[in-house]
C-alpha cells in the first residue's frame, strides 16, 4: 500500500486544518488502496459548467509524428525516411468531410482513420513547445507544468481547476490512471489511482458498509473537526456510488494493453454519468531510438505503439456511445522525433509533433500550417514548429470547457493565448 499527500489546506486564519484530501487519503488507508492527492485547491471564479469531459492522453517518450501522421504529398518525405516511410498503399487514408491527400495516418491507426473519416479528428501536425528541448524529462516538465521558469510548482490542468474550484466540485472531478500524479495535474486535489478497483477505495475486498464503519469509527474517536465534517458525507457517497458500478475488471473485448488499462476506468466513469471533468491517461515507450520498425512490420515497435493507441482510443469512443458528443480527446507527446533515420533504424528527438484532437465539439481536418521536410525548411535537422501546443489547449479549454481570457491567462502564464492564435480544431 502506497498514499501520498503533498501537503496541506490552509485555513483562512493561517492554520492549517483536515481537508477532504485528508479524509480520502484515510479512506484509503482503510481499504488498502494506492491513491495520490496532489495539490491544494480553492474556490476560484467558477467557470460555466459544461456538463462536458478533457482526456489528455500523454504519449512519453517522443512520438514519432511523421510516421503516425506521414505526409506523403511532401516531396521530400520518401527521401528523408528511407525504409521507415509509410508507404502510400498501405497508409490509412483521410477521408470523410475534411478529407485531406497530402497526409495520411499509419497503416496500425484503422480506428483512427475511421473516427477521421466520422468528422471526429482534427490534427495539428507541427505543434509542440515553443523552445527546442530533447531530454525527455524537461520537455515533458516544460510542457504539463506550462510555467517556463515562473516558480509555480503547479501544472497547467492544475490551475485550471484550481482557478474555477467551486464548493459543490465531485471529488472525481478530475483523475489520472498510471500510479503517479502527473505534473499537469499539480496544484489541485486531484485523485490518481492504478485501476478502478483502487479508486473505489475497496480494491482488497472490504465492503462498503466495512468502509463506512470504520470511517466513522475513526471520527468518533478523534472528533469530527470543522473542515472535514463537510466532506465526510460526500467522500463516503462517494464510495458508495463507485460500489454501483459493479464489477470493475476489463469488459470481454477491451484492449488489455497499458493504455487500454488506464482509459478502461475513464470510460466507465463517463459512461455511468459521473461528473469527470479532465481525466489524464498515458502511454510509455515512444523513444524509438533503434530497430524502430517499418510501418508495414505488424510486429514493429513504432507499429505496435500505433496500434495500442488506436485500439485503446476506439474501444472508449465505442463504450462511451453518444457521450461522445461531451467528450473531447487531446493526444500529445513531450516532442516528436527527428527528420532524418538514424544508422540505428530509428529516429532520434526532435521537435513539432501532431497534436491530435478527437471527439465532440471537434472541427475535422489537418489545421494548423505545415513546414515541409525540405533542406531550407527545417531547423537543424528537425520538423519546424508551426503552432504552440499552448495554443490547442487554450482553444479546447475555451470552446469546451468554457473557460475565459482571465482563466487562460492563470493557466498559461505569459502566453498571450486569444482567438486570433487559435487554429480552429474545435468549436
Amino acid at each position: 500500500m502506497d498514499t501520498t499527500l503533498d501537503d496541506t489546506t490552509a485555513q483562512t486564519d493561517g492554520t492549517v486544518g483536515p481537508s477532504r484530501r485528508h479524509f480520502l487519503v484515510g479512506a484509503a488507508a482503510a481499504a488498502g488502496t494506492t491513491v495520490v492527492l496532489a495539490g491544494s485547491g480553492r474556490a476560484g471564479a467558477s467557470a460555466p459548467a459544461t456538463g462536458r469531459s478533457l482526456i489528455v492522453i500523454f504519449l512519453r517518450g517522443g512520438a514519432d509524428g511523421l510516421t503516425l501522421l506521414p505526409p506523403l504529398g511532401d516531396a521530400a518525405y520518401g527521401s528523408r525516411r528511407g525504409a521507415l516511410r509509410v508507404q502510400p498503399g498501405t497508409a490509412r487514408p483521410l477521408t470523410g468531410p475534411a478529407a485531406n491527400s497530402y497526409f495520411a495516418l499509419h497503416p496500425r491507426a484503422e480506428r483512427l482513420a475511421q473516427l477521421y473519416a466520422a468528422g471526429r479528428v482534427a490534427v495539428v501536425p507541427a505543434a509542440g513547445l515553443p523552445v527546442i528541448n530533447r531530454s525527455h524529462f524537461d520537455a515533458q516538465l516544460m510542457m504539463e507544468a506550462s510555467s517556463y521558469g515562473l516558480a509555480h510548482g503547479t501544472g497547467w490542468a492544475g490551475r485550471w481547476l484550481a482557478a474555477t474550484a467551486a464548493p459543490t466540485d465531485h471529488v472525481l472531478r478530475s483523475i489520472g490512471f498510471g500510479g503517479t500524479t502527473p505534473a499537469s495535474l499539480r496544484g489541485h486535489p486531484s485523485m490518481v489511482a492504478y485501476s478502478l478497483a483502487d479508486l473505489s477505495l475497496l480494491g482488497w475486498g472490504p465492503t462498503r458498509s466495512e468502509v463506512r464503519a470504520n470511517q466513522t469509527d475513526r471520527l468518533a474517536q478523534g472528533g469530527t473537526h470543522p473542515l472535514l465534517s463537510a466532506w465526510t458525507s460526500t467522500t463516503l457517497d462517494t464510495i458508495d456510488s463507485l460500489a454501483t458500478l459493479g464489477d470493475t475488471t476489463l469488459p470481454a473485448g477491451w484492449p488489455d494493453t497499458e493504455l487500454g488499462r488506464r482509459l478502461w476506468p475513464v470510460a466507465r466513469l463517463i459512461e455511468a454519468g459521473f461528473p469527470v471533468e479532465f481525466s489524464h491517461a498515458e502511454l510509455d515507450g515512444w523513444d524509438t531510438h533503434s530497430n524502430q520498425g517499418t510501418p508495414d512490420d505488424a510486429n514493429g515497435s513504432m507499429s505496435q505503439l500505433v496500434s495500442q493507441l488506436d485500439g485503446a482510443i476506439g474501444a472508449f469512443v465505442d463504450r462511451i456511445g453518444p457521450r461522445i458528443a461531451d467528450s473531447t480527446i487531446v493526444v500529445m507527446s513531450e516532442f516528436g522525433r527527428r527528420a532524418e533515420v538514424n544508422s540505428s533504424a530509428g529516429t532520434d528527438h526532435g521537435t513539432a509533433f501532431p497534436m491530435m484532437v478527437i471527439g465532440g465539439g471537434v472541427r475535422p481536418g489537418v489545421v494548423g500550417p505545415w513546414p515541409g521536410l525540405g533542406t531550407n525548411q527545417l531547423v537543424d535537422g528537425d520538423l519546424r514548429l508551426m503552432v504552440d501546443y499552448r495554443s490547442v489547449l487554450s482553444e479546447v479549454l475555451s470552446r469546451r470547457l468554457g473557460a475565459t481570457s482571465t482563466h487562460l491567462s492563470t493557466v498559461f502564464p505569459g502566453f498571450p493565448s486569444s482567438p486570433s492564435n487559435w487554429v480552429n480544431v474545435c468549436q
